[in-house]
């Protein structure tokens, strides 16, 4: 097959081409590769196995192919690394345990911060927006959680960081090596901080 341009290719998997299918995942399967080995950690600690991770990494790469907007001014690499991390960070929110969700919804992002009622996942935005929306909001995101840093102390800022970016609070244990009871402590901390600046 000859050399394509990554538009031309696309719009080829969207007629079904399986051949470039296969030439956009040799050149593209870097990516797959980088964040499956990223995750891996906190996917074996969870007890996700290696070849799930990959194949829910293989189906964020298949929709980031056939949804790419080529009108945008993302590159195909960044919205594919965009929907693959997200399908990743998708299957790992989804590990979580009913003990974990009654305290995730006992201690929630959604509880309103200031009067008139926004609340942290407002103030941060949303994370099941779509990859392109993300990417066009990322600066201003980078922007708040830069300032949010500012009020918060290391230990605060690691499981902060955790916690914006869709880590279950099981995951936000493992990682950190704390127990629940410590959680629960830097969560109540980093309301009260996140309060007060705004």
């Amino acid at each position: 097959m000859p050399d394509y341009p990554d538009n031309e290719l696309v719009n080829m998997v969207c007629e079904d081409s399986e051949d470039a299918r296969d030439i956009l995942y040799k050149k593209y399967v870097g990516i797959v590769d980088y964040l499956v080995y990223k995750y891996r950690n906190i996917a074996k600690a969870i007890g996700i196995d290696s070849q799930e991770l990959r194949q829910e990494a293989m189906v964020g790469f298949s929709h980031a192919i056939v949804s790419y907007n080529q009108n945008k001014e993302t590159s195909l690499s960044t919205f594919i690394s965009l929907c693959v991390e997200r399908r990743i960070r998708n299957i790992v929110r989804n590990f979580d345990s009913q003990k974990t969700k009654l305290f995730k919804d006992t201690y929630s992002l959604d509880e309103p911060l200031t009067n008139d009622e926004n609340t942290l996942t407002d103030f941060l935005g949303d994370s099941k927006t779509d990859p392109q929306v993300l990417m066009e909001n990322e600066e201003e995101r980078k922007r708040l959680i830069n300032q949010a840093h500012d009020v918060l102390s290391p230990s605060e800022k690691d499981v902060f960081d955790l916690l914006i970016n869709g880590f279950t609070y099981r995951d936000i244990e493992s990682i950190l090596q704390i127990d629940t009871k410590q959680l629960y402590n830097f969560i109540s901390r980093i309301r009260s901080k996140l309060k007060k600046w705004m």
